[in-house]
């Protein structure tokens, strides 16, 4: 046993090491409960009473995850070879944790999950919608629960005794003993994370719990957010799809490419337009679509509805809902999917490409000049990598933008002034321009710009009645910017064409995101969009023919003017140059039979279940992570884009 030597000179024992060891088992794992508990409270918004029903109704999983805590506990207590500290600080990550996941929900109606964390680099700009007194409140909370805990380790060290000063070094600093632990300790979590064999099974006996790899809400609603989070670390990297190789894109590319040359009516796009224009519009949804939001002052955006009736135009289904914006724009420009991989691909692929091929690049190598435009700061997403390698010749961020009036003095620019963003790039005296502009003015939080009246009362109250009046305000002004843009478009005498679409609904709509009926979730998911051009389009789809094939996927719109089926970003590009008559790359003729089999392609939509299997969509999925993840065999194939 030890001894060291007090003020007064006297020995003072020191704790035998099996009883302390002991007593730091029992201590993390009561820990360990009390954690998981909290962890879970701040999951379900501060709901004792749910959270209560999730420990009793989900018994197994929440032992679980009591367990998994008591691992991660240990083992930062092993690190740091302190007991009180470590179960001070692994609280402090927890409550951090718990507190950004509560704001993700609130914003977007979506759990944390770990790709989240690749978009720190954002952090500061993520700022701007939180609450400053929150934060500083966390932030003094977890400095003070550290010092506790500090003090008490000293003093509890103090008490039980410390090894004899002239120990070894390997001694005092117990190296054996924490490499022994910490390694048992990552071997066990390693080993207590697997909780499903493959990413495909849904349910596991031996927790009597369901996983979604593909809905993160029921996920997290099954598992909670310790095993809900520790199973999407399974799926941060992209899984091979089998049989992909060279050998397999080979045999795609001229599969396709052949139906590319047999294709002989179409015309090049520089000889059709002399303008292509690429609106994304933030959060913008079609307030009338929601039975449940029932309100008085009017049609909230008559123009985009006054549009669906004279241009070809239909429902997008996002497969985001209240963020992730960057999902739906790498679907759009480039015709791939993110259907097969948890990741944000503009995020994810900007330190592994150094090219893009799509929609862009296309039209570049037809001769357009190519440029894109987004009203905020330009390193969101790393935009001002991707946009390099999907070949925009140049990118106008806020900072390079001359228009920045912001709505109202508060918020964001207006979609009038990135409108008149887009004009200016019309007017600079180059022949053909294609021009991508991603707006801001409808960003969340939906109340920002703090709209002197709201003329769009809800009929009836829910929980979230005042964003909701403030979002159908905000539609309403970008609803009119657009009317005023259309008929600037009207006057231009270069030929020009527009896809416009929202990239996702507003995060406050959660009588039907929070819904247990698929049919109301799935409304949350919708945005308009349309193609407009100031010359005639002919569009081979009649209203009749789109309403049956919208009720075959689960939709029914009463909005005049429905003549394009509902599909997903990936789908855009295609239907603009089919409608076109225009020469198109070679994925577009895969597209042509996925989006006609397959016209939702979203996690959301499928839910547990996998959309059915056929040649044409397993070739998609090997191109899409042939591009996003793979070896990237098809740019061999693909020079003319």
């Amino acid at each position: 046993m030890f001894r060291h030597k007090g003020k007064d000179d006297r020995a003072k024992p020191t704790m035998p090491v099996v009883m302390r060891i002991s007593l730091s088992v029992i201590l993390i794992m009561l820990a360990a409960v009390i954690f998981t508990w909290f962890l879970q409270y701040r999951m379900l918004m501060n709901d004792a009473e749910a959270t209560w029903e999730f420990v009793v109704e989900r018994k197994y999983v929440f032992a679980y995850s009591c367990a998994l805590m008591f691992l991660l506990i240990s083992l930062v207590a092993v690190i740091l070879w302190r007991t009180f500290f470590g179960i001070g600080l692994s609280f402090v990550i927890i409550s951090i944790v718990g507190y950004i996941n509560m704001q993700k929900y609130a914003w977007r109606a979506a759990p944390l999950v770990p790709e989240d964390f690749k978009m720190a680099g954002q952090a500061g700009e993520m700022m701007q919608f939180v609450d400053t007194g929150e934060v500083v409140r966390l932030i003094l909370g977890s400095v003070l629960i550290l010092l506790g805990a500090g003090l008490l380790e000293h003093y509890v060290r103090k008490a039980i005794g410390k090894p004899k000063t002239g120990a070894k070094w390997w001694e005092r600093w117990a190296v054996l003993p924490r490499l022994s632990f910490g390694l048992m300790i990552v071997v066990t979590l390693m080993l207590s994370v697997n909780f499903t064999p493959n990413r495909e099974t849904t349910y596991v006996e031996w927790l009597d719990t369901w996983f979604s790899g593909w809905n993160q809400n029921e996920n997290y609603k099954w598992n909670g957010f310790v095993i809900g989070f520790l199973y999407n670390l399974r799926t941060a990297k992209l899984e091979e799809p089998e049989g992909y190789d060279k050998d397999k894109i080979t045999e795609i590319a001229q599969a396709y490419q052949e139906l590319k040359k047999m294709d002989t009516e179409r015309k090049s796009l520089d000889q059709i337009v002399d303008n292509v224009i690429f609106v994304m519009n933030e959060s913008f949804y079609d307030p009338e679509l929601y039975e449940d939001y029932a309100h008085g002052g009017g049609d909230v955006i008559p123009n985009v509805h006054e549009i669906f009736k004279k241009y070809p135009s239909g429902y997008m289904y996002s497969p985001e809902y209240g963020g992730n914006t960057a999902n739906v724009e790498y679907a759009a420009f480039t015709g791939l999917s993110n259907f097969w991989a948890n990741e944000i691909p503009y995020v994810s692929l900007s330190s592994q490409v150094n090219r893009l091929p799509g929609l862009v690049s296309f039209a570049k190598n037809q001769g357009f000049s190519t440029k894109a435009i987004h009203a905020y700061d330009g390193t969101m997403y790393k935009r001002n990598y991707i946009y390099n390698y999907m070949l925009f010749d140049d990118f106008i961020d806020r900072d390079k933008m001359k228009h920045t009036s912001i709505e109202n003095g508060k918020g964001y620019i207006s979609d009038s002034e990135t409108y008149q963003e887009i004009l200016d790039v019309l007017g600079d005296g180059e022949k053909k321009h294609l021009v991508a502009a991603v707006t801001m003015q409808n960003h969340m939080p939906h109340d920002v710009a703090r709209y002197p009246d709201l003329h769009f009362p809800l009929n009836q109250g829910v929980a979230t009645t005042y964003l909701v009046e403030s979002s159908f305000e905000s539609l309403n002004y970008s609803d009119k910017y657009l009317g005023e843009f259309i008929e600037k478009l009207n006057q231009l005498d270069e030929r020009t064409v527009m896809i416009w679409f929202g990239d996702h609904a507003a995060g406050v709509l959660y009588e039907y995101i929070d819904s247990e009926d698929k049919a109301r979730v799935d409304l949350a998911h919708l945005t308009p969009y349309f193609i407009y051009a100031n010359f005639d389009l002919e569009n081979d789809l009649s209203e009749k023919e789109v309403a049956k094939l919208n009720a075959e996927l689960g939709f029914k719109f009463n909005t005049k003017g429905v003549d394009l089926p509902v599909v997903t970003p990936n789908c855009l590009s295609n239907i603009l140059y089919n409608l076109l008559g225009a020469e198109k790359p070679t994925l577009m003729y895969l597209l042509d039979t996925v989006c006609e089999e397959t016209p939702i392609l979203a996690q959301s939509y499928y839910g547990n279940t996998r959309p059915a299997e056929s040649k044409a969509l397993k070739a998609y999925e090997y191109l899409s992570y042939d591009i996003l993840g793979g070896k990237r065999y098809w740019l061999e194939y693909s020079e003319e884009e």
